[in-house]
């Protein structure tokens, strides 16, 4: 893409944004936009003023939330980056009268996908009558992700009620007073610079060599067989459940606090063996999700979403305790790698896709987990009241917009993709809920079962180990 001389100079993607570059871009431009949403149930007097300031404090305060593309994604199907840019002034709230139900109204709202080269956010207050309203405020997964709604509502909550009580006199116009006791945000775009400096990006080569030599040792870019020629451009999933009840999931709760380890190292070790056991083999790759929110700044800065992390996993017999040690030694490693691009690791392992297309984001694992609800991606309650003043009650709604399935942009990416075993659990009212996915036309549902069985033995032989 050409700038004039006179136009903003073009910002590169921060470490975060690459990986999710690439994920849109494994898709067609008409497929399901790879957006985020916090919908709030308003019930009480509004003052639609000081809401709308509070909206503009957080986007000055947080620059991710101004961010806007220079350029369309591009063609189908490439994967070239634009450049963005920073808005310089924070995005309006529409308000929209309408006469119906909340959620059929925010759905409405949420089907009209975002312009990225006009902003990456959208705030939209519905008003339904005089004491009920609903804000739609939409994300482009480029700047936001589930783990950034807890802090979302809390700056929300927390700057409208300092608006309307005037605690602390007229309120900040650089967007931290709401939030100056948890710490201050850091700046998105010095973080882009600094990721970006030339010391910066030979480190982050030096890294991404290392990795990719670990990477290919433990079969990255060797996907599990199947039946590759079955699958086109597009997926076809099928799942296996991997849920454990209550009563022994305190059980694992449990063991894990005796082998010193988390639940997530748990169901990852547990689901890395079950997957080494049945297509014979030793060494396998799992994709983790951190967001690597280690410092106050961190936890207070928008844009730091979840990065995809790659742990290469020894999966050969040893002691029970030793192998879970090892997983979670694996897993904090590469947790460390949260700040290094995808791009940078997959242009090493894999040959560019033929088409000249983006690399799928699970391309260089066998397995990847995603762990919600306690020492997860997202350890919050998502259903939690926002604390709003007064009367004013506000309770999130979760809606999403009815989308046609995604479409892979070839069969390069459909079929890396189709390779990968996605687990996805929850722990919800103290049971672990949730399912294997597999594509049905690459793997057979048969095998995929006795993984799932494998899965199971593999925690009550952790559960029924006797503990000192």
């Amino acid at each position: 893409m050409t700038t004039t001389s006179s136009g903003p100079e073009p910002l590169p993607p921060s470490s975060r944004q690459d990986w999710c570059w690439q994920w849109m871009r494994s898709y067609t431009v008409d497929s399901v936009p790879i957006e985020a949403s916090e919908t709030l149930l308003l019930r009480g007097p509004l003052d639609i003023g000081a809401l709308r300031d509070t909206l503009a404090d957080i986007e000055i305060g947080h620059e991710a939330l101004r961010l806007r593309l220079l350029g369309p994604p591009g063609p189908d199907p490439s994967a070239v980056w634009p450049g963005q840019t920073l808005r310089p002034d924070p995005g309006p709230l529409t308000v929209v009268p309408v006469d119906g139900e909340p959620e059929a109204e925010a759905v409405r709202v949420l089907a009209r996908p975002l312009e990225l080269t006009d902003r990456m956010t959208r705030a939209t207050l519905l008003r339904l009558g005089p004491q009920e309203h609903v804000l739609v405020m939409q994300f482009h997964h480029l700047v936001v992700d589930g783990a950034c709604h807890p802090l979302i509502r809390a700056l929300i909550a927390e700057g409208y009620a300092r608006r309307v009580r005037r605690e602390s006199g007229p309120a900040s116009n650089d967007g931290r007073a709401a939030h100056a006791r948890r710490g201050t945000p850091e700046s998105y775009t010095a973080l882009i610079a600094r990721e970006w400096t030339p010391d910066a990006r030979r480190e982050t080569a030096e890294r991404a060599d290392a990795l990719a030599r670990t990477l290919r040792a433990h079969g990255s870019g060797d996907p599990l067989p199947g039946d590759t020629d079955a699958v086109d451009a597009d997926t076809v999933f099928a799942s296996v459940p991997l849920g454990v009840p209550a009563d022994r999931t305190r059980l694992l709760l449990r063991g894990s606090r005796a082998e010193r380890v988390t639940l997530h190292t748990v169901l990852l070790a547990a689901l890395a063996r079950a997957v080494a056991e049945e297509f014979g083999r030793d060494r396998l790759v799992g994709s983790v999700y951190t967001h690597g929110r280690t410092t106050p700044a961190a936890q207070e800065t928008l844009g730091l979403f979840s990065n995809v992390v790659s742990a290469p996993l020894d999966v050969r017999p040893a002691p029970l305790p030793d192998f879970l040690r090892a997983v979670h030694d694996r897993v904090q490693r590469a947790a460390r790698d949260v700040d290094l691009p995808f791009t940078a690791l997959a242009e090493r392992v894999l040959p560019r896709p033929a088409d000249g297309g983006a690399y799928c984001r699970s391309a260089l694992a066998h397995l990847e987990l995603r762990l919600t609800g306690v020492t997860g991606w997202i350890p919050v309650d998502q259903q939690r009241s926002s604390a709003f003043p007064g009367e004013l009650n506000a309770t999130p709604l979760l809606v999403e917009a009815p989308f046609a399935p995604p479409s892979f942009n070839g069969p390069d990416q459909a079929r890396a993709c189709a390779a990968t075993l996605f687990a996805a659990l929850d722990l919800a009212d103290g049971a672990l809920v949730g399912d294997l996915w597999y594509e049905r036309r690459h793997h057979d549902g048969t095998r995929i079962a006795r993984v799932a069985e494998r899965y199971g033995a593999f925690l009550a032989e952790l559960t029924s180990a006797p503990r000192p």
